[in-house]
Order: structure tokens, then sequence, then C-alpha cells
């Protein structure tokens, strides 16, 4: 008993590669669901990296305003990361 004759056959195989094809194609191709889960990937560590650099800025912008306005900020700068000193002090230096 036949089911499909030759020509058919012939439909069926051409049918079955084009299905194949565009299956390869939605998933692999330059839109397909891979390139769009890497996108996706890529969205998601650049937003990350986005609100870190927002509460940098924000801290940043914190601290300009401090230098800017308050006298102690800049003195314990000076102090702390130039080792500067009052005139008068005397500075004591230590082993460690």
């Amino acid at each position: 008993m036949r089911f499909f004759g030759p020509l058919q056959k012939k439909y069926l195989l051409f049918l079955g590669l084009f299905i194949s094809g565009m299956l390869l194609f939605a998933l692999f191709g330059s839109r397909g669901l891979m390139q769009i889960y890497k996108l996706k990937e890529e969205r998601d560590r650049i937003q990350t990296s986005n609100v870190r650099l927002q509460e940098d800025n924000r801290r940043l912008g914190e601290q300009i305003n401090r230098l800017r306005n308050d006298k102690d900020e800049v003195e314990k700068i000076a102090r702390e990361e130039r080792g500067m000193v009052r005139k008068g002090e005397i500075v004591y230096q230590f082993d460690k």
C-alpha cells in the first residue's frame, strides 16, 4: 500500500528542508532567538554598569560640593593625602 507517490515525496522532502531551514534561521540567524538572548544579557550588564556609574557620579558630586563649601574637608584631604601640616605643628613619625 503506497501513501505517497514520487512527486508527493519530493514535495514533502522540500517542505521538510524548508521548515528545517526556517527553524535554523529563527534560532541562529542575525535576529534569531540566540542573538536576542545575547542582546538581553548585554543590556542587563550595561544597565547594571549604568546604575554603578550613577552612584559613583552622585558620590563624586557630593565630594565636589564638600570640597567647594567645607574648608575642614579640604584640610582633611591635605593632611591625609598630601601629608601637609599647619604652620607651627610638629610631626612625629614612628617606625612600624
